[in-house]
């Protein structure tokens, strides 16, 4: 199943702290954990394509079926009571707005999955004090037990998929080397100019780095006389 919350605009400027978000995506893990729910991932989408607004809403994925109307009614009821006090969603007169899907097809599944776990903030001029409290904000986080049989499995052919494995053992996809981090902020505009391939879960990878150009040896304009000629002089005074 795939879930999304979005918060009111009134509330958003309390969510423009790391710990607020943490505390809300963790009591959403444990709300659907105790309500039977073994497999719980959860991250925060921070703008929408362009940037234009501080735009917080929580993607959740987990596992989970089809529900009647009344269990779904149900079930946002709970998770609206769970992260937005009654006595706030009444004095602004809203609520959360609460999006649930289901898909049994793999196609669907993965669409999601390269949804979620794509970045969401990518240019650090969009909000740069914001940008500043979440440096270092561990987003994507998991819940439950995972230890299941697998549902289908990917064939492994694909060339981002495999890219993706490979840097989250910690090694470069095209060297094999392990990767060196490079901790300090980037701003997006550097790295779009680069023509980045998206693998997933916020990664890119670069093209390579090109060499200096090795410069065209210029021939010499110097030719060494031959003894006699009476171009030729000695440096003896």
């Amino acid at each position: 199943a795939y879930i999304v919350i979005t918060f009111p605009l009134e509330v958003r400027p309390m969510m423009r702290d790391p710990q607020v978000l943490a505390l809300l995506r963790k009591k959403a893990r444990r709300l659907l954990r105790k309500r039977g729910y073994r497999m719980v991932f959860t991250r925060w989408h921070y703008f929408g394509e362009h940037g234009e607004k501080y735009h917080p809403h929580l993607n959740i994925l987990c596992d989970g079926g089809w529900l009647p109307e009344e269990q779904l009614a149900e079930l946002k009821d709970s998770i609206r009571r769970k992260l937005l006090p009654r006595s706030i969603a009444k004095g602004i007169g809203k609520d959360l707005e609460i999006q649930y899907r289901y898909s049994r097809s793999p196609k669907q599944i993965m669409h999601w999955i390269k949804y979620v776990t794509k970045a969401s903030f990518r240019d650090i001029t969009w909000d740069e004090p914001l940008a500043n409290a979440l440096y270092g904000f561990h987003n994507g986080c998991f819940a439950g037990t995972w230890d299941g049989s697998p549902k289908w499995k990917l064939t492994g052919t694909d060339k981002k998929f495999n890219a993706l494995l490979k840097v989250r053992e910690g090694i470069h996809p095209v060297s094999g080397k392990p990767i060196k981090w490079n901790k300090e902020p980037i701003p997006w505009a550097l790295v779009e100019a680069q023509n980045p391939v998206d693998i997933g879960s916020g990664y890119y990878l670069l093209p390579p780095i090109r060499p200096p150009p090795s410069g065209r040896r210029q021939p010499t304009n110097l030719i060494e006389l031959p003894d006699g000629d009476y171009r030729k002089h000695t440096n003896t005074v």
